[in-house]
């Protein structure tokens, strides 16, 4: 039998018209798994019958009378669909949907019952059931389309449950992404702030800051980090003209022309100038900057750093300072080496003379006295010279310096004005210092006596001694300074002080600002070379109009001060040979008369090679020998090695013109047996040959 929804019309193309043809057969659709859980058995064969009808859809359907029996049935046969009864022997109600639900959630419900309920059925789709039958009412349609309805509506929830699931989880995965993202994020921000918190610290430690100058407003920018002290905020307003009287008068015409220069070129900017703050101090200030242009190649910008180099242009100063004082020596010892040797035979002469001639008149006695002090003033002259120049050798001993400053201060008592108050304060703990008590002595003396100088008007000498232990991080501010225990002897006025042009200068040997014929120039210039001499420096702060202060750094030492010894008297000798090598004629005339005088034998030499001739002939007469370091040919130190192979015990005397550490230090090296700086008194002589204890000549 043929249905009218199988039949379908066509055309006939042999003109019978339109004829009837049996429609293809359609492609059958899978079978319905039903599962219908009803204890009625009549119901039960009603819908078994309903569902038989159907013709273009299978249904396959099985019956449970209990829902126990269901929950089985389920975990062992495919089921598309279920029809539940909610009156079962073993649930009722929504309870049987609940259980059933639980046991296969994905499993699509119609829930069937005999009364027509809304509100029940309203439960039961809020319970998860996907539609509701009342079993007096059910149709072939009616059930069918429910069981597709139910099935389709199954699949488009879980559908759009999984759809959520995947969407959810990648919800979470992107939520953990960006978590992770924001973690890393603020990991960089932080990180970030703390570079640019140690940069603003860098900055702010090494004077760092940041400038920029708008070339289309005229507004000059510092950063907020540069130093109060000099870049006050109530003393620049921000534009460039204003900024620009900031600098030393010396530097502004210099540092405008090549800020212009830079715009005009493009190629940048690296100078260094002075800055003047408001209480009149004066920063080094050293700026690198770049100029920035618009697309048209037009100027608008310039932005830089700065830098704080005050204290490398200090070091810088005093390096070259050190250096001119290098120089200045070198040739200053070559003079005092000269000087020397004139004023030698003119010293022993005028200590000769009374000797020679005793019977002289008081008028003649007064002009050799006159005499012997001008040679001993020129030879303290010189010592001086050779103190700047080279430091010079005394007799070094363990001493309290506490006791020279208390002699001092017994001697400016009763020299300087009553305008002039004394202030001293000494560490009563101070430590002891190695040095030459006369040297020293000379060095506070020519602190005072210059402080003095400073106050015309009067004023306050302050003399104070203290105990410093400097660390590492301290020696750093001096540029002779190492790490070790000092004793720090300051001397303060309150006088005019010095101008911080001429403060470089103030070391200079013959460099005064005294009127002429006040000062020689050379008080501090010895000062420096005695301290240097004995291992310490000098540090100086002065300001104009507010006073200068020297402080004296002597290396402290832990030996017990050595005791006094009384000089030694004039002593004659006991007609020992004496040889005398020296260069200079008159020299060697002269120390051979002093000594003949003191009962001594005397042989001369001129020269290195007339001496080892000498000693060739008589070096088993000869008690002692004195010799010049500097003669030309061949020197002393070259002459008393020679001279030791025919006599290996020899006792020499270094004779120099050069009373200098280093050249005291040598003669020692190379076994002399004393030093006799020149020019020499006749006691100095006879001291230095009676050291030698009295023995047979060999």
């Amino acid at each position: 039998m043929v249905r009218n929804s199988d039949i379908t019309s066509i055309w006939d193309a042999s003109d019978r018209g339109w004829v009837a043809e049996p429609a293809p057969p359609e492609t059958p659709s899978p079978p319905v798994n039903v599962l219908l859980v009803e204890d009625n058995a009549a119901e039960a064969r009603l819908l078994q019958e309903i569902l038989k009808s159907t013709l273009h859809q299978r249904f396959i359907l099985a019956h449970v009378k209990r829902l126990a029996e269901a929950i089985t049935h389920l975990t062992t046969n495919p089921t598309d669909v279920v029809l539940l009864d909610l009156t079962l022997p073993d649930s009722v109600g929504l309870a049987s949907l609940d259980t059933l639900i639980r046991a296969i959630p994905s499993l699509p419900i119609v829930v069937l019952t005999n009364t027509n309920d809304e509100d029940l059925a309203v439960k039961a789709v809020r319970h998860g059931a996907q539609d509701y039958l009342v079993k007096r009412q059910v149709t072939h349609e009616l059930l069918v389309r429910s069981l597709r309805y139910a099935i389709e509506r199954k699949q488009t929830a879980e559908a759009l449950r999984e759809a959520n699931e995947v969407l959810e989880q990648r919800v979470q995965e992107r939520t953990v992404e960006l978590k992770n993202a924001n973690a890393q994020l603020r990991q960089e921000i932080e990180q970030r702030q703390r570079m640019q918190e140690r940069l603003e610290l860098a900055q702010k430690a090494g004077k760092i800051g940041t400038v920029e100058w708008n070339l289309q407003t005229d507004s000059f920018t510092w950063s907020s980090d540069a130093d109060p002290e000099y870049l006050a905020p109530s003393s620049f307003t921000g534009d460039y003209h204003t900024w620009l009287q900031m600098l030393h008068p010396d530097d502004r015409a210099r540092t405008h022309e090549e800020l212009q220069q830079a715009i005009a070129t493009g190629q940048g900017l690296d100078t260094e100038f002075r800055l003047v703050s408001t209480t009149d101090k004066i920063r080094w200030i050293a700026i690198k900057g770049s100029v920035f242009y618009d697309d048209t190649g037009q100027p608008q910008r310039m932005m830089g750093i700065y830098l704080d180099i005050t204290d490398r242009k200090q070091l810088e100063a005093q390096f070259l300072r050190a250096q001119r004082l290098e120089s200045l020596g070198t040739l200053a010892s070559g003079i005092a080496h000269d000087l020397n040797n004139i004023l030698t035979p003119m010293l022993a002469v005028v200590q000769l003379l009374p000797m020679k001639v005793p019977n002289l008149d008081p008028s003649t006695k007064h002009i050799l006295e006159t005499l012997e002090t001008s040679a001993k003033r020129g030879a303290n002259l010189v010592k001086q010279i050779l103190s700047f120049a080279r430091g010079v050798e005394g007799k070094r001993v363990t001493l309290q310096i506490k006791h020279v400053l208390s002699e001092v201060k017994g001697i400016l008592e009763q020299t300087l004005p009553k305008s002039i108050a004394i202030h001293m304060a000494i560490d009563p703990n101070l430590w002891n210092v190695c040095g030459d008590a006369t040297q020293l002595h000379q060095v506070v003396m020519n602190l005072c006596v210059n402080a003095r100088d400073a106050m015309p008007q009067g004023g306050t000498l302050s003399i104070t001694a203290r105990n410093l232990a400097l660390d590492e991080f301290q020696a750093r501010n001096y540029l002779e300074g190492k790490v070790g225990d000092y004793v720090v002897v300051t001397i303060a006025d309150t006088g005019i002080g010095i101008a911080p042009d001429i403060l470089h200068r103030i070391f200079d040997p013959f460099f005064t600002t005294k009127e002429v014929g006040k000062g020689t120039g050379l008080g501090l210039s010895a000062v420096l070379g005695i301290v240097k001499s004995h291992n310490g420096f000098v540090d100086v702060q002065s300001q104009p109009a507010q006073g200068s202060q020297f402080s004296v750094f002597l290396p402290a030492c832990d030996r017990d001060p050595a005791p006094l010894h009384a000089p030694l008297g004039v002593l004659v000798g006991h007609q020992e040979l004496i040889l005398v090598v020296d260069d200079e004629v008159a020299i060697c005339e002269i120390t051979k008369t002093t000594l003949e005088m003191h009962n001594y034998r005397v042989l001369t030499a001129n020269n290195g090679e007339q001496a080892i001739a000498l000693v060739a002939t008589h070096h088993h007469d000869i008690h002692c020998v004195l010799i010049d370091l500097m003669m030309p040919v061949m020197d002393g130190l070259t002459t008393i090695a020679l001279l030791r192979q025919f006599n290996p015990s020899i006792y020499a005397i270094a004779m120099s013109g050069l009373n200098s550490t280093e050249a005291v230090a040598e003669a020692d090296r190379l076994g002399f047996q004393g030093f006799l700086a020149k020019p020499f008194t006749t006691q100095e002589l006879l001291h230095a040959l009676r050291q030698k204890p009295l023995c047979t000549p060999q």
